[in-house]
Protein backbone atom coordinates (compact mmCIF):
# COMPACT_ATOMS: atom_id res chain seq x y z
CA UNK A 1 0.00 0.00 0.00
CA UNK A 2 2.83 2.42 0.94
CA UNK A 3 4.99 1.51 -1.99
CA UNK A 4 1.65 2.08 -4.30
CA UNK A 5 1.33 5.37 -2.73
CA UNK A 6 4.99 6.82 -3.21
CA UNK A 7 4.39 5.62 -6.95
CA UNK A 8 1.20 7.97 -7.22
CA UNK A 9 3.01 10.86 -5.97
CA UNK A 10 6.00 10.08 -8.36
CA UNK A 11 3.37 10.45 -11.12
CA UNK A 12 1.54 13.31 -9.81
CA UNK A 13 4.78 15.63 -9.03
CA UNK A 14 5.61 14.19 -13.27
CA UNK A 15 2.49 15.74 -14.04
CA UNK A 16 2.30 18.99 -12.05
CA UNK A 17 5.89 19.70 -13.91
CA UNK A 18 5.05 19.42 -17.19
CA UNK A 19 1.26 20.71 -16.27
CA UNK A 20 2.96 24.14 -16.00
CA UNK A 21 4.74 24.23 -19.54
CA UNK A 22 1.15 22.77 -21.11
CA UNK A 23 -0.61 25.20 -19.58
CA UNK A 24 1.79 28.02 -20.62
CA UNK A 25 1.19 27.01 -24.12
CA UNK A 26 -2.41 26.64 -24.20
CA UNK A 27 -3.62 29.38 -22.22
CA UNK A 28 -3.79 31.95 -25.09
CA UNK A 29 -6.46 29.47 -26.76
CA UNK A 30 -8.17 29.07 -23.45
CA UNK A 31 -11.48 31.04 -22.57
CA UNK A 32 -12.10 32.54 -19.31
CA UNK A 33 -14.11 29.79 -18.01
CA UNK A 34 -11.34 27.18 -19.18
CA UNK A 35 -8.73 29.24 -17.45
CA UNK A 36 -10.51 28.94 -14.66
CA UNK A 37 -10.91 25.27 -14.97
CA UNK A 38 -7.09 24.76 -15.46
CA UNK A 39 -6.09 27.09 -12.47
CA UNK A 40 -8.86 24.26 -10.16
CA UNK A 41 -7.60 21.29 -11.38
CA UNK A 42 -3.43 22.43 -11.45
CA UNK A 43 -4.39 23.80 -7.70
CA UNK A 44 -6.41 21.04 -6.43
CA UNK A 45 -3.80 18.74 -7.31
CA UNK A 46 -0.71 20.69 -5.82
CA UNK A 47 -2.84 20.42 -2.69
CA UNK A 48 -3.66 17.06 -2.68
CA UNK A 49 0.26 15.81 -3.15
CA UNK A 50 0.46 18.18 0.30
CA UNK A 51 -1.77 15.47 1.68
CA UNK A 52 -1.25 11.96 2.74
CA UNK A 53 -4.90 10.86 1.37
CA UNK A 54 -3.93 8.29 -0.97
CA UNK A 55 -7.38 8.42 -2.40
CA UNK A 56 -7.56 11.91 -2.84
CA UNK A 57 -4.61 12.23 -4.48
CA UNK A 58 -5.57 9.56 -7.09
CA UNK A 59 -9.06 11.33 -7.08
CA UNK A 60 -7.37 14.78 -8.13
CA UNK A 61 -4.85 13.05 -10.69
CA UNK A 62 -7.42 11.14 -12.44
CA UNK A 63 -9.48 14.70 -12.56
CA UNK A 64 -6.19 16.35 -14.21
CA UNK A 65 -5.72 13.91 -16.91
CA UNK A 66 -8.99 14.35 -17.90
CA UNK A 67 -8.82 17.56 -18.16
CA UNK A 68 -5.55 17.07 -19.56
CA UNK A 69 -6.74 14.89 -22.55
CA UNK A 70 -9.42 17.35 -23.52
CA UNK A 71 -7.42 20.51 -23.48
CA UNK A 72 -4.19 19.79 -23.80
CA UNK A 73 -4.45 17.35 -26.54
CA UNK A 74 -1.93 17.86 -29.12
CA UNK A 75 0.27 19.97 -26.87
CA UNK A 76 4.27 19.05 -27.50
CA UNK A 77 6.92 20.53 -24.66
CA UNK A 78 10.11 20.41 -25.49
CA UNK A 79 11.44 20.16 -21.76
CA UNK A 80 15.29 20.60 -22.49
CA UNK A 81 14.44 24.07 -24.35
CA UNK A 82 11.81 25.19 -21.72
CA UNK A 83 14.62 24.81 -19.19
CA UNK A 84 17.47 26.80 -21.27
CA UNK A 85 14.49 29.82 -21.75
CA UNK A 86 14.26 29.77 -18.21
CA UNK A 87 17.89 29.84 -17.63
CA UNK A 88 17.97 32.78 -20.00
CA UNK A 89 15.32 34.87 -18.58
CA UNK A 90 17.16 34.60 -15.07
CA UNK A 91 20.64 35.62 -16.72
CA UNK A 92 19.03 38.44 -18.41
CA UNK A 93 16.99 39.91 -15.08
CA UNK A 94 21.16 39.15 -13.51
CA UNK A 95 22.75 41.39 -16.52
CA UNK A 96 19.78 43.82 -15.86
CA UNK A 97 19.87 43.87 -12.04
CA UNK A 98 24.18 44.50 -12.40
CA UNK A 99 22.95 47.29 -15.43
CA UNK A 100 20.89 49.37 -13.43
CA UNK A 101 21.12 48.72 -10.01
CA UNK A 102 24.23 46.72 -8.52
CA UNK A 103 27.18 45.41 -9.44
CA UNK A 104 29.77 44.03 -6.75
CA UNK A 105 33.78 45.12 -6.66
CA UNK A 106 36.66 43.43 -5.16
CA UNK A 107 38.98 45.64 -3.54
CA UNK A 108 42.70 45.07 -5.22
CA UNK A 109 44.68 47.04 -3.42
CA UNK A 110 45.56 49.16 -0.25
CA UNK A 111 44.67 52.68 -1.52
CA UNK A 112 41.66 52.70 0.70
CA UNK A 113 43.01 51.86 3.90
CA UNK A 114 41.59 52.37 6.34
CA UNK A 115 38.11 52.59 5.21
CA UNK A 116 38.39 49.89 2.57
CA UNK A 117 40.72 46.96 2.93
CA UNK A 118 42.03 44.46 0.46
CA UNK A 119 40.01 41.93 0.09
CA UNK A 120 36.64 43.63 0.60
CA UNK A 121 33.61 42.69 -1.62
CA UNK A 122 31.47 45.80 -2.33
CA UNK A 123 28.13 46.26 -3.50
CA UNK A 124 28.06 49.04 -5.83
CA UNK A 125 24.84 51.21 -6.13
CA UNK A 126 24.86 51.91 -9.96
CA UNK A 127 21.57 53.79 -9.70
CA UNK A 128 22.47 56.73 -7.81
CA UNK A 129 24.08 59.18 -10.81
CA UNK A 130 22.29 57.83 -13.62
CA UNK A 131 21.57 54.73 -16.20
CA UNK A 132 24.71 53.98 -17.89
CA UNK A 133 24.55 51.99 -21.11
CA UNK A 134 26.55 48.88 -21.06
CA UNK A 135 30.06 48.79 -22.09
CA UNK A 136 30.03 52.45 -22.41
CA UNK A 137 31.14 56.02 -20.86
CA UNK A 138 27.44 57.39 -22.03
CA UNK A 139 24.57 57.49 -19.71
CA UNK A 140 21.03 57.02 -20.22
CA UNK A 141 20.19 59.74 -18.04
CA UNK A 142 21.45 61.05 -15.26
CA UNK A 143 20.38 62.03 -11.58
CA UNK A 144 22.32 63.14 -8.43
CA UNK A 145 25.33 64.74 -9.01
CA UNK A 146 28.81 63.03 -7.59
CA UNK A 147 29.64 64.95 -4.08
CA UNK A 148 32.83 65.63 -2.22
CA UNK A 149 33.02 62.53 0.75
CA UNK A 150 31.66 60.02 -1.81
CA UNK A 151 33.22 56.56 -2.50
CA UNK A 152 32.81 56.14 -6.19
CA UNK A 153 34.09 52.81 -9.01
CA UNK A 154 35.03 54.23 -12.18
CA UNK A 155 36.24 53.57 -15.26
CA UNK A 156 39.99 54.29 -15.17
CA UNK A 157 40.82 57.20 -17.52
CA UNK A 158 43.82 55.72 -18.67
CA UNK A 159 42.44 52.29 -19.16
CA UNK A 160 38.93 52.23 -19.16
CA UNK A 161 38.74 48.53 -19.16
CA UNK A 162 40.18 48.47 -15.36
CA UNK A 163 37.47 49.66 -12.49
CA UNK A 164 39.63 51.96 -9.71
CA UNK A 165 37.87 52.85 -6.45
CA UNK A 166 38.48 56.43 -4.82
CA UNK A 167 36.87 58.67 -2.65
CA UNK A 168 36.03 62.27 -4.31
CA UNK A 169 37.52 65.72 -2.69
CA UNK A 170 37.05 67.52 -5.91
CA UNK A 171 34.23 68.85 -7.93
CA UNK A 172 34.28 70.83 -11.31
CA UNK A 173 35.22 74.33 -10.30
CA UNK A 174 37.08 73.48 -7.06
CA UNK A 175 40.88 74.14 -6.96
CA UNK A 176 42.51 71.33 -5.32
CA UNK A 177 45.82 72.24 -3.15
CA UNK A 178 47.56 69.32 -0.77
CA UNK A 179 50.23 71.72 0.91
CA UNK A 180 52.40 69.44 3.54
CA UNK A 181 50.44 66.52 3.86
CA UNK A 182 46.92 68.61 4.50
CA UNK A 183 44.48 68.60 1.61
CA UNK A 184 42.98 72.45 0.80
CA UNK A 185 40.13 72.73 -1.10
CA UNK A 186 39.36 76.59 -2.80
CA UNK A 187 41.82 77.84 -0.62
CA UNK A 188 40.44 76.32 2.86
CA UNK A 189 41.98 73.64 4.97
CA UNK A 190 40.00 70.16 4.97
CA UNK A 191 39.54 70.15 9.01
CA UNK A 192 41.37 66.61 10.39
CA UNK A 193 42.11 65.66 13.74
CA UNK A 194 44.60 63.23 14.76
CA UNK A 195 43.30 59.38 15.90
CA UNK A 196 45.97 57.67 17.46
CA UNK A 197 48.86 55.73 15.61
CA UNK A 198 47.35 53.19 13.00
CA UNK A 199 48.04 49.64 13.95
CA UNK A 200 45.17 47.81 11.70
CA UNK A 201 45.78 45.56 7.85
CA UNK A 202 48.16 47.64 5.43
CA UNK A 203 49.58 46.78 2.62
CA UNK A 204 53.92 46.53 2.13
CA UNK A 205 54.23 50.17 1.56
CA UNK A 206 57.35 52.37 1.83
CA UNK A 207 55.96 54.05 4.87
CA UNK A 208 57.74 53.05 8.60
CA UNK A 209 54.27 53.66 9.98
CA UNK A 210 50.79 55.17 9.75
CA UNK A 211 49.03 57.77 11.96
CA UNK A 212 45.05 57.41 11.81
CA UNK A 213 43.20 60.80 11.54
CA UNK A 214 39.56 61.67 11.56
CA UNK A 215 39.36 63.75 8.24
CA UNK A 216 35.96 65.95 7.94
CA UNK A 217 34.68 66.98 4.21
CA UNK A 218 31.72 69.12 4.07
CA UNK A 219 30.53 67.93 7.21
CA UNK A 220 31.04 64.19 6.37
CA UNK A 221 33.43 62.27 8.63
CA UNK A 222 35.63 59.62 7.01
CA UNK A 223 39.18 58.03 8.03
CA UNK A 224 42.07 58.32 6.57
CA UNK A 225 45.98 57.34 7.00
CA UNK A 226 49.00 59.60 6.68
CA UNK A 227 52.58 58.17 6.85
CA UNK A 228 55.07 59.45 9.56
CA UNK A 229 57.51 60.55 7.14
CA UNK A 230 56.72 63.18 3.97
CA UNK A 231 55.52 61.72 0.66
CA UNK A 232 56.58 62.41 -2.84
CA UNK A 233 52.91 63.56 -2.80
CA UNK A 234 52.41 65.57 -0.02
CA UNK A 235 53.17 68.77 -1.80
CA UNK A 236 50.39 68.97 -4.74
CA UNK A 237 49.16 71.68 -6.84
CA UNK A 238 47.15 73.88 -6.62
CA UNK A 239 45.07 72.26 -10.06
CA UNK A 240 41.68 73.42 -10.94
CA UNK A 241 39.18 70.70 -11.20
CA UNK A 242 37.41 70.57 -14.97
CA UNK A 243 34.15 70.72 -16.04
CA UNK A 244 32.92 67.43 -16.23
CA UNK A 245 35.05 66.06 -14.48
CA UNK A 246 36.29 65.15 -10.13
CA UNK A 247 39.18 65.17 -8.28
CA UNK A 248 40.00 61.51 -6.25
CA UNK A 249 42.05 60.41 -3.64
CA UNK A 250 42.98 57.38 -2.00
CA UNK A 251 41.94 57.57 1.88
CA UNK A 252 45.67 55.67 2.25
CA UNK A 253 46.98 59.30 1.36
CA UNK A 254 50.42 58.35 1.38
CA UNK A 255 50.12 55.32 -0.61
CA UNK A 256 48.13 56.01 -3.30
CA UNK A 257 48.01 56.57 -6.87
CA UNK A 258 44.99 58.96 -8.05
CA UNK A 259 44.03 61.98 -9.24
CA UNK A 260 47.40 63.19 -8.20
CA UNK A 261 49.03 61.07 -10.56
CA UNK A 262 46.95 60.47 -13.38
CA UNK A 263 44.50 63.17 -13.54
CA UNK A 264 40.89 63.73 -12.84
CA UNK A 265 38.17 61.62 -13.22
CA UNK A 266 35.26 61.83 -16.07
CA UNK A 267 31.76 62.09 -14.56
CA UNK A 268 31.09 59.78 -17.57
CA UNK A 269 33.02 56.72 -16.37
CA UNK A 270 31.59 57.04 -12.89
CA UNK A 271 29.93 53.53 -12.93
CA UNK A 272 28.65 53.82 -9.41
CA UNK A 273 28.45 54.49 -5.51
CA UNK A 274 30.15 52.31 -2.98
CA UNK A 275 26.84 50.90 -0.73
CA UNK A 276 27.94 48.08 1.45
CA UNK A 277 30.92 45.16 2.16
CA UNK A 278 28.83 42.38 1.84
CA UNK A 279 31.99 39.80 1.68
CA UNK A 280 35.26 41.38 3.56
CA UNK A 281 37.88 38.35 2.97
CA UNK A 282 40.93 38.60 4.61
CA UNK A 283 44.20 37.91 1.36
CA UNK A 284 46.61 37.48 4.47
CA UNK A 285 44.77 34.11 6.20
CA UNK A 286 43.66 32.04 3.17
CA UNK A 287 40.67 34.67 2.58
CA UNK A 288 38.96 33.77 5.37
CA UNK A 289 36.45 36.26 6.34
CA UNK A 290 36.88 39.46 8.50
CA UNK A 291 33.61 38.67 10.68
CA UNK A 292 33.52 42.30 12.09
CA UNK A 293 33.04 43.91 8.61
CA UNK A 294 29.73 41.95 7.10
CA UNK A 295 27.13 44.41 6.07
CA UNK A 296 29.12 47.08 7.22
CA UNK A 297 27.98 50.29 5.28
CA UNK A 298 30.72 52.39 3.89
CA UNK A 299 31.06 55.69 4.48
Amino acid sequence: MEDSFKQLKKEARAELESAGYLYKKARRGFNALQKEQADVVIGTLKNALKQKDEFELKNSLDEYLAFKKTHFSGIRVNKTWETIKELLWILLIVFMIRWIFIEPFRIPSGSMIPTLLIGDQLMVNKLVYGVQIPFTTRKLFDLKKPERGDIIVFKFPPDPGEDYVKRVVGLAGDEVWVRNGVLLINGKEVPREFVEPYTGPNDTGPCPGYDLYLEKLDGRQHDILLCHVSHENDNYGPVKVPEGMVFGMGDNRDNSADSRVWGTIPVNNIKGKALIIHLPLDPTRHYFPRWDRFFKIIK
